[in-house]
């Protein structure tokens, strides 16, 4: 008898199968490592409708073919990541993403931030493309300051919305918004603009000198490029920069390069179709200074044209491709999750039972004793340790360092002191101001196992080596989940397990006599005569 398993499926639109996006039933997403989100909105960019048409692709977006629409989402934390936690389950979150228009949505944990309690799904989904874009723009790219003048060109666009609004909260001295239409233009006083130019019927560099009293704008946030980019050189001040963000009508121009060069101008492009997810976590953690608190303050609110159910989402797209909407169009998922939100619940141990816990210090002696005062011996004390293949972010480093080691139970206590200068993440750790507790350790039988799940779950490696011979290699994982402190991962073969079974022996029968051991550092490097002599040692 063959029993059959339903595979758990969700609504998504897939685009890559004609001129519209199909609405049709796809697995849920799976990624160890992400978080995987119930989408309860989702924003729709130009960029979806570049991407129908095949003219974008995501950085995610690999190979030509049927994908899953959508980079911009909000709702709810359904299931959590060990890279994210604070985030758990249960948390309201938006972000960026590929996949979005769907049910569900994997998050990487550094591409989202929680939802301000102000604001709804339906407002949430409207701001983080509009947030990272304009705020890299404008503070990243151009390093705008405050009592600038900025100049937002496309500011009815949903992330011109933001910019105007953005720079309004970072300090501006005067923000210029344009349009192309008499109707909207009262889109962007409400937005926050102190100048309104509609160019069909106004000569933008003229309306831009006499708003500057001559002097032009200080910073330019471009989103229409075309023809009249080529003007934006002379409504810009000696100094000023431009930074092209989109190209809604089109990607060339004329442009006067005398202009450029006389009155000192920078001109900066942007786009984040081919930046990593690293660098688009950095992007995204620069929010949290002052962009994400003033959304929470109200200073930044969503400008939400419309919302449209995931059944209507081609009405929703013609009206973006018809430059219809003043803000933002949402599609709308919230029918599928109409349930009690997820619970909160602990994310499962990823790497198994905490087996060390390992100190770095400048005084390994005078730690030693601290803990034999706390009745913690005998220590067995390593000195000149030179690990084999060590390499520290990726690059050989000859590291030498001195080691001691004693158990408490069966926590085993570690103390490093690096005794020369050589790249390491203990020299790191001294040198940033720390001292004290810079790792967990984790042992396993299968190391290889642990290590390529880790690394699929997004931890990078900072350093890692080998001690004990071939098999007894460690790794120190980058990802810091506590400030100063990281995991280390330790295959307990070779000599290693060995000897940390003796170790342990030692400190259950410990009379308090003879509480410092030195021992071969020959021993740590599999040495069998040194292994025999210890083992003497012990009976």
């Amino acid at each position: 008898m063959t029993t059959t398993v339903d595979t758990p499926t969700m609504r998504a639109l897939i685009g890559g199968k004609g001129d519209d996006w199909a609405l049709e039933q796809a697995p849920l997403p799976d990624q160890l490592g992400a978080l995987r989100i119930q989408v309860h909105a989702a924003g729709m960019n130009r960029a979806d409708l570049y991407a129908l048409e095949g003219s974008y692709t995501a950085n995610s977006q690999e190979e030509d073919g049927p994908f899953t629409a959508g980079m911009e989402i909000a709702g709810i934390v359904e299931r959590g990541s060990l890279l994210a936690p604070d985030l758990p389950v249960g948390t309201r979150v938006m972000g960026i993403t590929t996949g979005g228009f769907a049910d569900y949505a994997l998050g990487h944990p550094r591409l989202m931030v929680p939802i301000p309690e102000n604001l709804s799904f339906e407002e949430a989904a409207t701001l983080p493309v509009g947030l990272i874009t304009e705020h890299d723009a404008l503070v990243t790219q151009a390093g705008f300051t405050e009592r600038e003048t900025v100049l937002i060109v496309g500011g009815t666009s949903s992330i011109g919305m933001v910019g105007i609004q953005l720079a309004k909260a970072l300090g501006a001295g005067k923000v210029i918004a344009t349009t192309t239409s008499t109707a909207k233009r009262g889109a962007l006083t409400d937005a926050g603009a102190d100048v309104t130019i509609d160019t069909s019927s106004e000569d933008l560099v003229e309306a831009v000198l006499a708003a500057t009293d001559g002097a032009g704008a200080d910073v330019v946030l471009d989103h229409v490029g075309g023809e009249q980019f080529g003007s934006l050189p002379n409504a810009t001040a000696i100094g000023g920069r431009i930074v092209s963000i989109g190209r809604l009508a089109g990607p060339a121009t004329n442009l006067d390069l005398d202009t450029v060069a006389f009155r000192r101008q920078k001109l900066i492009g942007t786009t984040f179709s081919i930046r990593t997810r690293a660098e688009l976590g950095e992007v995204v953690a620069a929010l949290s200074d002052r962009v994400l608190p003033a959304v929470a303050d109200g200073k930044i609110t969503p400008r939400l044209d419309s919302v449209y159910p995931v059944d209507h989402a081609s009405e929703a797209a013609q009206k973006l491709r018809e430059n219809g909407a003043i803000g933002k169009i949402a599609l709308s998922f919230a029918d599928a999750h109409t349930g009690a939100a997820p619970a909160p619940a602990p994310v499962a141990n990823f790497f198994g039972t905490i087996r060390q816990i390992g100190y770095v210090v400048r005084d390994l002696e005078a730690s030693m004793q601290g803990f034999i005062n706390a009745g913690i011996g005998p220590w067995f004390y390593l000195k000149g340790v030179r690990p084999g293949d060590f390499t520290y972010h990726g690059q050989p480093s000859d590291m030498v360092m001195d080691v001691a080691v004693a158990n408490s139970g069966d926590i085993q206590i570690e103390l490093i002191t690096p005794v020369n200068d050589a790249p390491s993440m203990y020299k790191d750790f001294l040198d940033g101001g720390h001292e004290g507790v810079q790792h967990i350790a984790y042992w396993a039988e299968d190391y290889q196992g642990l290590y390529d799940r880790a690394l699929a779950a997004g931890f990078t490696v900072g350093q890692e080596g080998r001690i004990g011979g071939e098999d007894g290699r460690f790794a120190y994982l980058a990802t810091e989940h506590h400030p100063g402190t990281v995991i280390e991962i330790s295959d307990l073969g070779g000599s290693k397990a060995f000897i940390f079974g003796l170790i342990k022996m030692a400190a259950d029968n410990w009379d308090g006599s003879n509480p410092i051991q030195e021992i071969d550092a020959n021993l740590i490097g599999g040495d069998p005569e040194a292994a025999a002599k210890l083992m003497a040692e012990f009976g």
